[in-house]
């Protein structure tokens, strides 16, 4: 006999939201973002709670907390993955932000657009599902109804081609030869 799962009263789920939103505020420091971590947390802690996973209700709280810790990961790594294009309002990395330097990543930027052009429509959408969005392999094999394995290789050939096609044009840092690179050669 199955437990059914434990129901969620207006006064509990306020309870909840409130202490996320606190939590959730204190990690990310911006309203915006912590209100956006505190629907997610709840929505996914829903979720669980409709498929089972709470074996002991008593402990609901510290089960929501966790899943929050998890979405609020979520986010540093998403903040991780955006990359600013503009130079102008993210500064070059080694901190210099001078005209030779701003010219190099308008060089770069020109270049990159030019491999991703080159690339299939599918390679672009995977590579823009996982780095424009910050979708996970997981979350993008959920939406195209792939296995995640196959996604992950997909992005991992993706990234190849990318390469490969940056470093094309006569272009001096071009990557080592992939081992199915080295096996087609005489």
């Amino acid at each position: 006999m199955t437990e059914a799962a434990p129901q969620l009263d207006p006064e509990t789920l306020r309870r909840l939201e409130k202490g996320l939103g606190i939590m959730a505020l204190q990690s990310l420091g911006d309203p915006e973002a912590a209100a956006e971590a505190v629907q997610e947390t709840l929505a996914r802690s829903l979720a669980a709670l409709r498929a089972g996973q709470l074996r002991d209700p008593a402990k609901l709280t510290a089960f929501v907390h966790g899943i929050a810790r998890h979405v609020i990961a979520d986010v540093y790594r998403g903040r991780r993955r955006t990359v600013h294009l503009n130079p102008d309002t993210q500064p070059h990395p080694s901190g210099a932000t001078g005209p030779l330097d701003r010219l190099v990543s308008a060089e770069e930027r020109q270049r990159l657009r030019f491999a991703l052009n080159g690339l299939s429509e599918s390679d672009r959408e995977i590579l823009r599902l996982s780095f424009e969005e910050a979708h996970s392999s997981a979350e993008i094999a959920r939406h195209l109804g792939e296995p995640a394995a196959r996604i992950r290789k997909r992005k991992s050939r993706a990234l190849g081609r990318l390469r490969r096609a940056f470093f094309t044009e006569g272009h001096s840092r071009a990557p080592a030869a992939t081992r199915e690179e080295r096996k087609a050669e005489p």
